[in-house]
């Protein structure tokens, strides 16, 4: 085999496996995750505690964490904590569909390596990405958050 086949088969396998791996780590973290639809039958909710395992980053002002699909968002969301509130966004970056990573020091940037970074208020803050990432209603009810769809 030659070097270049080699190259580009082993980083297959291993783009493969890392996402193997990622999905993995992801649904472990909704196991914490209650959803529900609201009574009126229009709506749904998500109700997380956030003493739970993956989401305790949230109990401090700042903290950023990014779930797996849910009835919220299909892609996922991606959360912060703001003083007494939590923010959460869709975790889809507006340029290219790619996820996001947390939000560390007031910026979330695009997992494609592209460029695309949003501040806190979702907007996107250098292109590729445009726009504004999709905002859901929360209500945080000391350690229980509830997104709302």
């Amino acid at each position: 085999m030659k070097r270049r086949e080699f190259l580009n088969t082993s980083s297959k396998i291993f783009c493969a496996c890392a996402t193997g791996a990622g999905l993995s780590l992801l649904q472990s973290c909704s196991k914490n995750v209650v959803s529900s639809p609201i009574e009126d039958g229009q709506s749904e909710e998500l109700e997380i505690d956030l003493n739970s395992d993956g989401f305790t980053p949230l109990l401090l002002n700042g903290g950023s964490v990014v779930t797996d699909g849910n009835v919220i968002s299909s892609q996922g969301l991606i959360l912060l904590r703001f003083s007494n509130t939590v923010k959460a966004f869709r975790n889809n970056c507006t340029h290219s569909g790619y996820d996001l990573m947390p939000f560390s020091n007031g910026v979330s940037v695009c997992t494609s390596g592209h460029g695309g970074r949003f501040n806190t208020n979702g907007q996107a803050i250098s292109s590729p990405a445009t726009g504004s990432l999709r905002e859901y209603v929360t209500q945080l009810d000391q350690t229980l958050l509830i997104i709302y769809k």
